[in-house]
């Protein structure tokens, strides 16, 4: 009788200590999901505010140029550099028409016609550079300098909806080949495409490319020494997405 009594205490006690844990075992959920709906709300409050942020600069650029064609800001990191991005519908405006539409030999900083700045998986952004003046894509003669290169391998690009930021993959000057301008593919021509682009560089980069990659690239007129005999000689530089907001 007593041993009965005793494994009755037991047992009470063990459904009893059962109890308590599923008891805290609710409230740890109940405390996880509330952390967690906050920790979610507390990150899309921020990403609206970085949002509106990037809405009212973008605006403000629209609004100082008069220009709705502003879609965005390019920015080279570790630099001071940042211009308005504009965008026409075509390739050849903005060759001689300044952000505000002002016509000018320097022409402004633009974006291909035939692509999307937040959508898209390849960006083409264009300027002009010449070895006689200061135009608006000098500083990217800049990136003949392994070491400069290095030190300045991400730009970012600024719209009212997000950044992209972007790491750089290859640098090179082209003569004769202009197919890095291609904007569609189909099946795995994309991947060859973007390994194209990369075998062409001047200097070896560590960054993987895949099928998946977002790529943005920076073109104008080079100046290099080595290459003055040529008509027609382009610097492109290429880059790689690496996180976006």
């Amino acid at each position: 009788m007593k041993k009965y009594k005793y494994l009755l205490c037991i047992l009470s006690f063990l459904t009893l200590l059962g109890l308590i844990q599923i008891n805290n075992y609710e409230k740890l959920n109940e405390f996880n999901h509330n952390f967690v709906l906050e920790t979610m709300k507390e990150e899309t409050e921020k990403i609206e505010e970085i949002s509106n942020t990037y809405q009212e600069e973008i605006t403000s650029l629209q609004q100082e140029y008069n220009n709705q064609d502003v879609v965005g800001t390019l920015e080279i990191l570790n630099t001071d550099y940042k211009v308005p991005i504009v965008q026409g519908t075509d390739n050849s405006y903005y060759l001689k028409h300044l952000p505000n539409k002002e016509y000018s030999i320097m022409g402004s900083i633009f974006l291909d016609y035939r692509v999307n700045i937040n959508n898209s998986k390849k960006l083409l952004i264009y300027g002009h550079n010449d070895r006689r003046i200061e135009m608006p894509f000098a500083i990217l003669e800049n990136y003949y300098d392994e070491s400069y290169l290095n030190n300045h391998k991400y730009v970012e690009i600024k719209t009212k909806e997000k950044v992209r930021k972007y790491e750089i993959f290859s640098i090179f000057i082209e003569t004769s080949d202009y197919s890095y301008m291609k904007v569609n593919f189909e099946n795995d021509n994309y991947l060859n495409h973007l390994n194209m682009l990369k075998n062409k560089s001047m200097f070896p980069m560590d960054p993987e490319l895949t099928s998946d990659s977002n790529i943005l690239l920076l073109q104008t007129c080079s100046t290099h020494k080595d290459y003055l005999q040529y008509k027609k000689k382009y610097l492109v530089l290429a880059f790689k997405e690496i996180n976006y907001i």
